[in-house]
């Protein structure tokens, strides 16, 4: 019996009269924006609309290798590695050529520096190869124990530096020779995947347990500086002031596409002027590293339990094995190491949900987090006050401020993976991919126009438009202009939409929105760039007023209880109580009043018991009705928005109410005593409810043994019970017949009876 009281209808739809609160679209955050569409633009995880970096492919991948490694850039010439061919490609004046091959099965990384290029590699006669400008290849340094370099750098006086594996050694290599100067214990690592020479001092980042390390070359000792959550550090870069930028890439703790959930908290830019630096006393040496500082919450470091991660049975690590090898490669290398190698899925671990991050170690040890997104983080750059972050399983480019506070997607390439990035002197950043493989570009300049065009946005309801107000920063010479158009079907492109209105230029004041009346609206954003300068948008406010909608009630819920409080606790008390709590919702988001009335089944008037309450719910005391079977009827009003003229109310009457405040009644009581027992029986009646329980009692005792009706089962207002006592001494006794009705109400009745045992 739940209705909607005609009343309200046919006063809803005798003529329609406007809200007078107007509603409004507010767009502020990363996740508002990130449902429209971007043509040169971006939104920021601030929020903000900004021109986009022009992102150019200088290799496809018809031309480039499945899996481009490295990449390294000399002048305006471009190199990239092969990481499943021991090859070198050329990229100059547009043209793509094999430059070098080099001896066994890829190549790892890239060093260019300053008179030639550098190659180390991985497999047979894996080492250090030296690269003329004719692409003819000779060995600087290998060793018979190592099987992979995975990144060189450069010293003081021409001394190389070598990240090996699958022993985690660190080599210096001067003049063609090679020393170890740090080996990971082989519990804690098997290969050393990055490095980066700064102040004089060297720090490497290892696989397994992800452990960034300190090492002095000269005494072949290392610290540990961070043991990170993560099982492998893949980029280290110094930050300038003697601290360190690193990198992970665990690919367990990334998604299967690398999507990053939009920022929907954040909106507005960090005032730094405000925000004062923690500068913990200078760290001793630790045996382990210091504890990491995350940024927020949702930062928060979840540690896999070793018992949980499983077993890697190679050396390589995961970043290196996220990128697939022919199987031609793979036994080759199998020749080449004279062992076993196998090549694992790249989620061996549990996935987690906190992914893979950029750590902050600052001079004086102390550790924070500028970036935790669930990707894989294979290569870093900083340029400026921004790292430039390539990622996998998506293939996209990052910028990240170095605090952390904001990113921007740079691009979304078709590739599973960006392996490498590297930046040319006037600041555009090279990168290449794997699956698909290719080298591009992305500009230091920004694009010269871009747009951001919105979702279709629904008011639910045929709406009048009101104004626009957007927040933005213009500066000189550049332009942001704003236009709409509007429906009434969701789908924006359909022809029965307006056009486009005229383009307005904005200020930061209000605009009229001139689109015709419709259901939906849609937004468009024009951003143009000058000189160097370029426009910022942060905000977007529309208001627009749809009619005075009557509210809508969902439900009823009415409980009865012993307590006039919902937190009620079990006793034996009756309920007469019932609390009535309601669900109701206004269209027009207007605050809503409520009546109640109740009646009895079958009558014609409705008696009021309260009126305009504030909240939904409300506490009937049914002892002070009769018994019988009610109705509740709600009405919901939003006059408290509305002038009297425009208020409208809805009303849903409920289910029936039982009120059953009186006892069940015990009637035709018979006992006859046996030997040790007595055999009692009789009926239970109640006016307005089922019997629930029938429980007797011997002598007054507390104790109250419970019965069933003499059909098995509780399930009427009329129950015939018959039972037996247990054993009881000779003599005189009293036993009580107790009922409970639903509402917990007791009725009692009592008999005597004599036992006469002969024992």
């Amino acid at each position: 019996m739940k209705r909607i009281a005609a009343l309200t209808v046919a006063v809803f739809l005798s003529g329609s009269v406007w809200a007078v609160t107007p509603a409004q679209w507010k767009h502020s955050t990363e996740a508002h924006f990130a449902k429209g569409k971007f043509e040169n633009a971006a939104v920021s995880s601030l929020g903000e609309i900004v021109l986009a970096r022009q992102v150019e492919l200088l290799v496809d991948c018809e031309a480039a290798p499945q899996v481009v490694s490295a990449v390294a850039v000399v002048g305006q010439t471009i190199y990239g590695a092969s990481g499943n061919t021991p090859v070198v490609l050329k990229l100059e004046d547009g043209e793509v050529t094999q430059f070098a091959e080099l001896p066994g099965a890829m190549v790892n990384c890239l060093l260019w520096t300053g008179d030639y290029l550098l190659a180390g590699t991985g497999g047979e006669k894996a080492g250090i190869y030296k690269i003329d400008s004719e692409g003819k290849a000779e060995p600087v340094w290998t060793d018979k124990d190592v099987k992979y370099v995975w990144a060189i750098t450069e010293g003081a006086a021409g001394i190389l530096y070598v990240a090996t594996g699958p022993n985690a050694a660190v080599y210096k290599v001067e003049k063609g020779i090679g020393e170890i100067v740090y080996q990971c214990d082989e519990t804690l690592a098997k290969n050393v995947l990055s490095l980066a020479v700064a102040d004089g001092k060297l720090s490497v980042g290892t696989d397994q347990t992800g452990l960034v390390i300190e090492i002095d070359p000269g005494k072949k000792t290392g610290r540990i500086l961070l043991d990170s959550n993560e099982r492998e550090v893949s980029a280290i870069i110094p930050d300038g002031n003697g601290g360190l930028f690193v990198a992970t890439s665990d690919a367990a703790r990334a998604s299967a596409d690398g999507k990053l959930k939009p920022n929907g908290k954040i909106s507005g830019k960090l005032d730094k002027a405000m925000t004062l630096p923690v500068v913990p006393s200078p760290p001793t040496q630790p045996a382990t590293a210091p504890a990491v500082i995350e940024e927020s919450e949702e930062n928060t470091i979840e540690e896999i339990p070793a018992d949980e991660v499983g077993q890697i049975e190679e050396m390589m690590p995961a970043g290196a094995m996220s990128m697939p090898i022919p199987a031609e490669i793979a036994e080759a290398l199998n020749s080449a190491m004279s062992a076993e190698i196998s090549f694992p899925s790249p989620s061996s671990a549990p996935p987690s949900k906190k992914g893979n991050a950029v750590y902050h170690i600052g001079s004086d040890g102390l550790v924070q987090t500028v970036f935790r997104k669930p990707v894989t983080i294979l290569a870093m750059v900083k340029k400026d006050n921004r790292l430039f972050l390539g990622t996998g399983n998506g293939g996209k480019i990052y910028s990240v401020t170095l605090d952390g506070d904001e990113y921007v997607e740079l691009a979304d390439t078709d590739a599973r993976q960006i392996t490498a990035l590297e930046l040319t002197p006037n600041g555009e950043v090279i990168f290449g991919s794997a699956n698909k493989g290719s080298v591009g570009k992305i500009q230091k300049a920004l694009a010269d126009e871009g747009t951001f065009t919105s979702e279709a946005l629904d008011a639910k309801q045929i709406a009048s438009w009101g104004t626009a107000r957007i927040g933005v920063s213009v500066p000189a010479n550049t332009k942001v202009s704003f236009s709409t158009r509007s429906g009434n079907v969701e789908k924006a492109d359909d022809k029965t939409w307006s056009d486009w209105s005229d383009e307005k230029q904005l200020d930061n004041g209000f605009l009229n929105i001139t689109s015709p009346a419709g259901r939906f609206l849609q937004y468009r954003l024009k951003l143009a760039s000058s000189e160097g300068n370029a426009p910022v948008v942060s905000n977007v406010e529309m208001l627009y007023q749809v009619a005075n909608l009557p509210p809508k009630i969902d439900q009823i819920d009415i409980k009865p209880s012993a307590k006039p409080t919902p937190q009620q606790r079990k006793n034996d008390s009756p309920k007469v109580y019932r609390l009535i709590t309601i669900k109701a919702q206004d269209p027009n988001k207007d605050k809503l009043v409520y009546n109640v009335e109740f009646r009895e089944v079958g009558s014609d008037g409705w008696i009021k018991i309260s009126k305009k309450l504030k909240q939904p719910k409300y506490i009937w005391d049914t002892r002070k009705v009769g018994d019988g079977t009610y109705e509740i009827r709600l009405t919901a009003s939003d006059s408290a928005s509305n002038p009297p003229e425009s208020a409208l109310e809805t009303a849903r009457i409920s289910d029936p109410v039982v009120v059953d405040n009186s006892p069940p009644v015990i009637n035709d009581i018979a006992v006859k005593p046996s030997e040790s027992k007595a055999c009692l029986e009789g009926c239970v009646a109640d006016a307005g409810s089922r019997i629930v329980s029938i429980h007797y009692s011997v002598d007054s005792q507390e104790e109250w043994i419970a019965v069933l009706p003499s059909d098995g089962i509780a399930d009427s207002d009329n129950e015939e019970f018959q039972f037996e006592t247990q054993e009881l001494e000779s003599g005189l006794h009293r036993i009580a017949i107790r009922a409970a009705d639903l509402y917990g109400n007791y009725g009692y009745a009592s008999v005597s009876v004599t036992i006469i045992r002969k024992d």
